[in-house]
């Protein structure tokens, strides 16, 4: 992305902010105590903010420094591609316990994306399944979720509600873990082993955790309820959209007919409503039903595990004529939009996929595959080889081919939801293709300063 660009971009999110505070140019220029001109610059994307713009915009303003600058696109052909070489350039020796314990390399990494995706080779051994192993040096847990794919015989440590386990691993097993869980992993029987572990940002990342830290630890704790069972979530997110509405039980039973006993019943947890008293309550509080449905979480202290040779497969796009065959790996429900898969290349890529989620791969070998995607008009294409690895932006369609017809290729793909996922990707549903256009390159004022009357401009066509 070049700097012009970026400074376009730039010049788009000023105008939302000063829009946002119904502020014209002159307006806001006085505010800032520069020149008109200034701000003018700024908005036709012709340079930067200056620091003291900036420093004063965050003083007379409610608004945060971040709130001004566009996300980086290093993507900006929809891909971006880290080579092996480029890869193991980044290896660094992390020691733990006095000694050398793990090698990591960076693989293929955006600014457009919440993937921090690294490659670890164990260096220290055990040789038993010893949870208690005093060799394995644990970390703290971590705020990143993690999908984790193994390679070898790997020994896989995690610790939930103060109990600690060890779960021996194989190549093609996966495992998705919550976090904040202590964990750690070992070579077994001195055999050589790594790990892909794929580290990602969930709906927390980012503006949400920005919002938590204003609020403080204790304010910020408010959000977590009671989630040790289907009715304590359900009871509890009811009690939430009750408080948010200030609706007393007498008046939720008057909206929906549900006797206040049995509103007492649904909110304490000793029970669970029914469909229909969940489509009356969603109606008189104005939620949707959706809104009153708890996460039910599939991980077994706090992770889940998914054997290779048990992970479900199937041909795409069907067995007939199939270009891949697709197994799936580990997940969770408390990220419902991660989605991790193995893809065996099988043909010539007819079949293009597409994803509205943010895709990571990498190529686990033995062989090469071709990687061709379409993007802004233009098809691109490149040669991913083992260990490379690649970062694919949302909605861009493409195709994966063998190299030769005894090669087939093996890839492992993670794809995950942006910002626009979950409560985000209904608001733009609502919005529609156009609104969400303009959003990302509206420029304009939010009104005309030479006046926008529609019923004085069809008066004007009287003549008609």
């Amino acid at each position: 992305m070049t700097d012009s660009t970026y400074l376009e971009r730039t010049g788009v999110i000023f105008r939302a902010v000063i829009n946002d505070l119904k502020r014209d140019p002159a307006s806001a220029a006085r505010d800032l105590e520069v020149p008109v001109e200034v701000v003018e610059d700024i908005l036709g994307g012709r340079r930067a903010i200056p620091p003291e713009v900036l420093e004063r915009a965050v003083r007379v303003w409610p608004v945060n420094e971040r709130d001004f600058f566009p996300i980086h696109d290093d993507a900006p052909e929809g891909v971006r591609i880290m080579r092996a070489a480029e890869s193991a350039a980044t290896t660094r020796i992390l020691r733990r316990g006095g000694r050398d314990y793990y090698e990591y390399r960076d693989t293929a990494m955006s600014r457009v994306s919440m993937f921090r995706p690294e490659w670890i080779r164990m260096i220290q051994p055990v040789e038993d399944d010893d949870p208690d192993n005093p060799g394995v040096e644990w970390n703290n847990g971590h705020f990143l979720n993690q999908f984790t794919y193994f390679v070898g015989s790997v020994n896989y440590y995690y610790e939930w509600n103060g109990v600690r386990h060890c779960m021996p691993m194989e190549t093609g097993d996966s495992v998705s873990g919550l976090p904040y869980a202590p964990h750690s992993f070992a070579a077994r029987n001195g055999e050589p082993a790594l790990i892909l572990a794929l580290t990602y940002g969930g709906r927390l990342l980012g503006d949400a955790q920005h919002e938590l830290s204003a609020l403080g630890a204790d304010l910020a704790a408010g959000y977590a309820f009671d989630a040790s069972s289907p009715a304590a979530s359900s009871a509890a997110l009811l009690r939430v959209h009750l408080d948010n509405t200030s609706c007393s039980p007498e008046e939720l039973a008057r909206r929906t007919g549900i006797p206040v006993p049995r509103l007492a019943e649904l909110t304490s947890g000793s029970a669970e409503a029914s469909a229909a008293e969940r489509a009356g309550i969603a109606r008189a509080l104005r939620v949707n039903e959706r809104d009153l449905l708890p996460i039910v979480p599939d991980e077994v202290d706090g992770v889940r595990i998914v054997r290779g040779a048990d992970a479900p497969s199937w041909h795409y796009p069907d067995d007939s004529a199939a270009d891949y065959r697709i197994k799936e790996l580990a997940g969770t429900l408390v990220c419902p939009n991660s989605r991790g898969l193995e893809i065996e290349v099988l043909g010539e890529g007819r079949t293009p996929l597409r994803s509205g989620l943010h895709t990571y791969l990498y190529n686990l070998g033995p062989s090469a595959v071709d990687f061709s995607w379409e993007h802004d008009g233009r098809s691109l294409s490149r040669n991913l080889g083992p260990d490379d690895s690649a970062y694919l932006k949302p909605f861009v369609p493409h195709r994966f081919a063998v190299t030769a017809p005894d090669a087939p290729g093996r890839l492992l793909v993670l794809r995950i939801g942006g910002k626009v996922s979950g409560d985000a990707l209904l608001e733009a549903s609502a919005l529609g293709p156009a609104s969400l256009r303009r959003l990302v390159t509206d420029s304009d004022q939010w009104y005309d300063p030479r006046g926008r009357n529609p019923a004085r401009a069809f008066a004007g066509k009287g003549g008609d």
